[in-house]
Parts: C-alpha cells; structure tokens; sequence
C-alpha cells in the first residue's frame, strides 16, 4: 500500500489488488495487465489521477469528502504529482507480487524519469529560464500569426 498527503494535509492510501484491477478496468475501460494500457497509464496524468480517484473513492465517502471536494484536495504544487507517483509505486508493487517483472521494472523506470523531469522543470523555473523560454515562444507565435507585414496570418 502507498499513500500521499492531500492539500489539506489529509493522508490517503492507495491499493491495488486483482479485484480492484478488475473493477477499474469495468470503470475506466484500461486494464492494467494490458501492456498498452499499462503504457497508455504511465503516459497520461489524467489516466493515473482516474485511478487514484477511484483507488481511494471509499475513503472519501467515509471521511463524507464528495467527489468536488476530493478533486479540490488534488490540487496544489506536487499534489496531483504526488498522488501520481504514490499510485505508480503501488503499480509497481502489484506487478511484483504477480511476477511481472517487466511490466515492474518499466514502471519504476518510468517513475524515475517522472522525478528527474520534475527536478528539471523546477531547476528551469527556478532560474528564470522557462520564463525565457516562453517569451521567446511568443514571440515566434506573434510574428507567425502577424506576417511580416503585420496584416495576419499569411496564405
């Protein structure tokens, strides 16, 4: 089992089993045991925060936090991450105890390369470089969608 904190500092814990496998499979259409599926999930937030959503859906309705407030308590700096990792982790686990070391080593692969892109993105925020960076985009975007005679987007 792994767990994160929400914005309000509320722990919760995630767990997979077979059955749950089942179930969100039933719920969300990706079967985890599914290598394209496992692969869709590792590359999409929003697939893993589905999971993490309904993977503590019943701690929710006991602590009576209803599906907006639950939401709300995602949000934040590193929360939504967090929440994504704790659930990657625990996939990996779950791998692991059914002998899928592939599918096990891929994940924590994965997991790995989630934290140092996080790393860099806060080095690069923190240096003023994606500011930069952006601006510089805009610019380009601009004079695209002017033209160089400052009439619009040329034909």
């Amino acid at each position: 089992m792994q767990s994160f904190k929400d914005n309000e500092g509320t722990t919760w814990n995630i767990a997979l089993t077979l059955g749950k496998v089942r179930q969100l499979r039933e719920k969300l259409g990706l079967d985890l045991l599914d290598s394209q599926h496992h692969l869709q999930v590792l590359n999409s937030l929003t697939d893993r925060l589905a999971f993490v959503f309904l993977l503590v859906e019943e701690q929710a309705k006991e602590r009576e936090v209803d599906a907006e407030a639950l939401e709300l308590r995602l949000c934040g700096d590193g929360i939504a991450t967090s929440a994504s990792v704790a659930f990657c982790e625990e996939l990996e686990s779950f791998f692991q105890r059914f002998g899928q070391q592939v599918q096990a080593r891929l994940t924590r692969t994965s997991i790995e390369t989630m934290e140092r892109a996080n790393r860099r993105l806060d080095e690069l925020i923190d240096s003023g470089k994606v500011d930069s960076m952006l601006k510089d985009a805009t610019k380009e975007m601009e004079a695209m969608m002017l033209g160089s005679d400052g009439s619009g987007l040329s034909s």
